[in-house]
């Protein structure tokens, strides 16, 4: 009589990828080592190491250049963001409860949406001038349109009984819209709002990079033109750094606010 031994499986972690934990926290470790070395070993101007990538942000970042630049850019950011999100979801659950108003807006807002985002900048320059109106707008104009397509989807993904119970009871079209439709389209529209939020970071350095006279944009780009490149590459690390920063907290947030979705 044979007996088979059973196969040992990998556990899976605890948000279900069967990589182990320090497996992607060895990771960044093992890239910046290499790159530490390549710029010791190579030499070469273009790749400084590390180490003095380092020693450039602690010695210019506080507290010169986070006041100077730094705050400026997430003020922009802030505002661009909040303002797009506020239109976008006001926009796409009006266009997604009501039909006609879908019929007329249609072909205005796929023309703009097809626009890249980048190629409003000189329009927005000569329109707004070069001051925060202009970066704001042009934040406002990258980051509305995956908000409003999110949460019309939304709006149209609301189950009919619901809408039918709530007319029953008597609640007019508007309080159906807020107090039926709102909380049904709440999954999408964060959905929505987590793609926005590296395009309002990547629109805010855009909106930057065009006569600006402060934020991580006009850092970025004057540093590369004085060929500055411990400085450049330490505004490419904050910003990469500053998008997971946001992008964790807003996992925290959504996931503190709307942990009923998941049972839903």
């Amino acid at each position: 009589m044979t007996t088979t031994t059973p196969t040992r499986r990998a556990r899976p972690a605890r948000n279900g990828s069967t990589v182990p934990g320090w497996v992607s926290a060895v990771l960044p470790v093992v890239l910046l080592a290499l790159w530490e070395l390549a710029g010791r070993v190579g030499g070469s101007v273009y790749l400084p190491p590390l180490s003095r990538v380092l020693g450039r942000f602690a010695r210019d970042w506080f507290p010169d250049v986070v006041v100077h630049d730094l705050l400026p850019s997430l003020a922009r950011f802030a505002a661009g963001f909040v303002l797009a999100a506020a239109v976008g979801i006001v926009l796409g659950l009006a266009i997604g409860t009501f039909r006609t108003l879908d019929d007329y807006l249609r072909p205005t807002l796929e023309f703009l949406r097809a626009l890249p985002a980048v190629a409003i900048l000189p329009v927005a320059v000569f329109v707004l001038g070069l001051g925060n109106a202009m970066r704001i707008a042009v934040i406002v104009f990258g980051v509305v349109f995956p908000v409003l397509v999110n949460a019309t989807a939304g709006a149209r993904s609301v189950r009919p009984e619901r809408v039918d119970a709530a007319r029953m009871f008597g609640l007019s079209r508007v309080d159906i819209a807020r107090r039926v439709v709102l909380p049904s389209a709440l999954p999408m529209i964060s959905a929505g709002l987590r793609v926005a939020l590296p395009i309002a970071l990547i629109m805010t350095v855009v909106s930057e990079l065009v006569g600006g006279q402060n934020g991580l944009g006009f850092y970025l780009t004057s540093h590369q033109q004085m060929f500055d490149i411990p400085a450049m590459f330490t505004a490419v690390i904050v910003l990469g750094v500053l998008g997971n920063l946001l992008n964790a907290a807003y996992s925290a947030a959504e996931d503190r606010v709307l942990h009923w979705a998941r049972h839903a």
